[in-house]
């Protein structure tokens, strides 16, 4: 089948899906608890932001005293804050499949980063085109689509953002692009020599190196000009373009920032605020985040100024844990772990969300929830259905929302073969590359210190039957990876990135 066959038949599989076909969360037809809520009268329209690489205790709503991000601290202020919120994979492609598909990305083989960059190009490694994204589901309910920022589900043609769903696309395709030009006025540069990142590559001028990472815009995929300019400045000058472009009808627009992902680059303005930090690393991944926060704070106050606040769900989240290999730049505390493993660090993720018309204020959720939740949410908030043709993976947040029910979603299950990983209630199940097998009771735990599948054979047995009930209809990856050992957190790991 064509690319535009498939593209033809996935618009007919969502007019069915939004015409009527049930969804098959039987969750998702319940009524609001009476009180609990004030119906919106409109279809909302709905902004997602993500934050790559940004970790748990990187944001002053879970942990104060480190980065001050009173912006993102903000939406959970004036919405709901979910303590324990899950993304989908520990990097950032897969987790980024998971999100914009709610499905296990094991579903279709999207288990591995599909990066380098010229990997990613050379063996047209990307989401299947088979796949309905969150995109494709909202524009066929009527929504005006926009991606800002970062991609890296696929560079060939079939896997561009305006060929999944989107009507509007600036942004870069892979993992990684340069902020600023090293030699830019006012570009402040950290040097971090790490286990994977030498400090060369920290600085190095990557849109020059390859072209492939240079930010794009258009059917024509035309390469845009950045100047002296600073990526996340622009990411959210091109966002607050976006909604006032759309203002008068229901939009959906995508804001995947690159901070504070590699390489560590921040203009003096940011870097000034933080002078009381000596480490410069730390200093420079810090300007990062409060830039991020800025561009989270834009965004909020353009939809105050347009009188879009009170009907618009705004999501924020980050894709997976800090990048904790990388020395003396981030923590996971109260966590342990980072970005590649599935240690809390790895994978429990900055997840708040606001919607005034439906959610009360002030709410904190200390309910396990997943990014794989968010699609249904948001199709079912547009008044669509999820297609009847495949399963979905996520719940809908607005049903337990308004029942305020903090448990009941079910175990969460993660997949980098060989390495697997499992949360049941309070309990976490590890098997790692070696093939050993941990079990640990996070209330007691939160860092997973300590390792109880000896004292509990009976649970470990149970555990890992359920896994393999889970794994059972999954697919085999579809391209492969590498496997590497990092030691941080006083702790080696290997893993299969």
């Amino acid at each position: 089948m064509t690319i535009a066959a498939r593209w033809m038949a996935t618009l007919g599989i969502l007019a069915m899906a939004v015409s009527g076909c049930r969804s098959p969360d039987p969750e998702a037809v319940r009524p609001p608890a009476a009180g609990e809520v004030r119906q919106a009268v409109a279809k909302p329209n709905i902004v997602v932001i993500i934050a790559d690489d940004l970790g748990y205790a990187d944001v002053s709503t879970y942990h104060q005293g480190r980065i001050p991000t009173p912006n993102i601290d903000r939406i959970g202020r004036e919405g709901v804050v979910f303590t324990q919120g899950y993304a989908s994979a520990p990097i950032c492609s897969p987790s980024r499949a998971g999100l914009m598909t709610g499905r296990h990305q094991q579903r279709f083989g999207f288990e591995y980063n599909n990066g380098p960059a010229m990997r990613d190009i050379g063996q047209r490694l990307g989401i299947d085109p088979r796949e309905l994204t969150l995109a494709d589901a909202l524009r066929v309910a009527g929504y005006r689509t926009g991606a800002i920022g970062k991609w890296h589900l696929g560079s060939a043609p079939e896997f561009y953002p305006l060929n999944r769903g989107f009507d509007e696309f600036w942004g870069f395709l892979t993992g990684q692009t340069n902020f600023i030009r090293p030699d830019a006025p006012g570009a402040v540069n950290a040097q971090a020599p790490s286990p994977v990142i030498q400090a060369g590559e920290l600085v190095r001028p990557a849109m020059r190196v390859n072209p492939a990472n240079a930010v794009i815009t258009g059917p024509a995929r035309e390469r845009v000009e950045l100047g002296d300019g600073f990526l996340t400045e622009q990411i959210t000058e091109q966002a607050l373009a976006f909604i006032e472009r759309h203002r008068a009808r229901p939009f959906f627009l995508y804001v995947a920032h690159h901070a504070p992902h590699t390489p560590l680059q921040v203009t003096q303005k940011y870097f000034d605020r933080f002078a009381a930090i000596k480490d410069r690393t730390q200093r420079v991944y810090a300007g990062m985040v409060s830039a991020l926060d800025d561009g989270v704070g834009a965004v909020l106050d353009r939809l105050d100024s347009l009188g879009l606040s009170e009907n618009t769900i705004v999501v924020f989240l980050s894709d997976n844990g800090c990048a904790a290999y990388i020395p003396n730049l981030c923590s996971a505390q109260p966590l342990s772990g980072g970005k590649l493993t599935y240690l809390e660090g790895g994978v429990r993720i900055p997840f708040l969300v606001r919607w005034p018309a439906r959610l009360k204020p002030g709410a904190t959720h200390a309910g396990v929830v997943s990014t794989l939740d968010i699609y249904p949410t948001l199709v079912a908030a547009a008044g669509a259905r999820l297609p009847a043709d495949r399963a979905y993976d996520g719940r809908d947040l607005m049903v337990r929302l308004q029942a305020g029910a903090e448990q009941g979603r079910g175990p969460l299950f993660w997949r980098t073969r060989p390495i697997q990983a499992m949360r049941d209630g309070d309990w976490k199940y590890l098997k790692d590359l070696d093939g050993a097998e941990a079990l640990y009771r996070l209330s007691e735990d939160p860092r997973e210190t300590r390792n109880l599948a000896t004292g509990e054979p009976a649970r470990l047995a149970e555990m890992r039957q359920r896994y393999g009930v889970w794994e059972a209809d999954k697919i085999a990856p579809k391209w492969g990876a590498r496997s590497a050992t990092y030691e941080f957190d006083g702790r080696t790991f290997k893993f299969t990135p």
